[in-house]
């Protein structure tokens, strides 16, 4: 007769407490790495086997990607990547509750996306060994800088930028410049940076 009690994995997933030690939980992140490992081996050149191994390892992926090795997650199936992302060396994904990434995305070197967390408490912390996770979503067009850190239930509207080494514990609106620990929303994004940026660097020639 089955069980109704949720399993470990149904509970990180649900947002609720749970035991990363659960074998179930366990054996997944041991597979994710003999991927990731084979993923960050790769020959430089290899850019469809680094494709594919990918889109096995994620949840859904629309389009092509690239993420420049090392890359490191807990388990792969709780990403939804969008089309045309990049990400520089060494981005983080811990994905102990769903991180959704939107088309255009840009990742500096080092960005880390950390869904899960512990409590505060120091008994559930150490001896019941408790973890929870909140989904983190990234809007399409978003850039984080390098060494940017998103914490747990963070959204990061459309199209904003996430300067270089900021810690976002908080929801990011779009269209808007936010940097520093904790992040703080500086300014718009507006059509004076379309202008300044052609002014300093000029346009391609037609």
């Amino acid at each position: 007769m089955a069980s109704d009690t949720p399993t470990d994995r149904e509970r990180m997933v649900a947002g609720r407490t749970y035991r990363s030690t659960d074998p179930e939980l366990s054996a997944a992140r041991a597979a994710t790495k003999r991927v990731l490992h084979e993923y960050n081996a790769t020959h430089p050149d290899d850019e469809e086997h680094r494709l594919e191994l990918l889109r096995g390892l994620f949840g859904s992926m629309a389009g092509d990607a690239w993420i420049e090795p090392p890359f490191r997650c807990d388990y792969g199936a709780q990403i939804s990547m969008g089309k045309y992302v990049f990400a520089n060396y060494d981005l983080t994904i811990l994905d102990c509750a769903p991180v959704t990434i939107g088309d255009m995305v840009l990742f500096g070197p080092r960005v880390t996306i950390a869904t899960a967390s512990h409590p505060i408490d120091f008994h559930q912390r150490t001896v019941d060994m408790f973890e929870y996770a909140e989904p983190i979503t990234i809007g399409e067009g978003a850039w984080l800088g390098a060494h940017v850190i998103v914490g747990p239930g963070v959204t990061i509207g459309a199209h904003a930028v996430i300067g270089a080494g900021s810690v976002v514990t908080r929801d990011i609106p779009p269209d808007v410049v936010a940097v520093g620990n904790p992040c703080r929303v500086v300014r718009e994004i507006t059509e004076a940076d379309r202008e300044a940026y052609l002014a300093a660097y000029g346009g391609f020639d037609a």
